[in-house]
């Protein structure tokens, strides 16, 4: 599969689903996360991107996970520092999902009314 430049900082290998069958983000998704790239000026590794449904189930992703749905992104951030400006950069752009972990941050894009902060154990 080629690796195909989808916006300034991110290719569809990035953020296709992982196991090849085509299911991309939402162009919405992209538009946020480029503006969180250019806001942050500093590179962002995705990690996970859409997935289709057996991939979500390989990788154990919640059966109503938002990835399904093209509508989040795994990032992997394993610095404090970065991990927090993130955050922050992420709820100013209107990430409504913000989940913290150790060693990646997932952010996604579902309603308002439905959004919240977690911690990942």
């Amino acid at each position: 599969m080629a690796n195909k430049i989808i916006s300034t900082h991110f290719s569809d290998r990035e953020l296709d689903c992982n196991c090849g069958c085509g299911k991309t983000v939402d162009p919405e998704l992209l538009t946020r996360l480029e503006a969180l790239r250019r806001m942050l000026g500093k590179p962002l590794i995705v990690t996970s991107g859409a997935r289709c449904a057996t991939h979500n189930r390989k990788v154990g992703g919640k059966p109503a996970s938002w990835h399904l749905k093209g509508l989040a992104v795994d990032i992997s951030c394993n610095d404090s520092k970065l991990r927090c400006e993130i955050i922050q950069m992420a709820a100013l752009l209107g990430f409504k999902g913000i989940g913290i972990a150790k060693t990646f941050i997932h952010l996604d894009l579902r309603p308002a009314d439905q959004g919240r902060c977690w911690l990942y154990n």
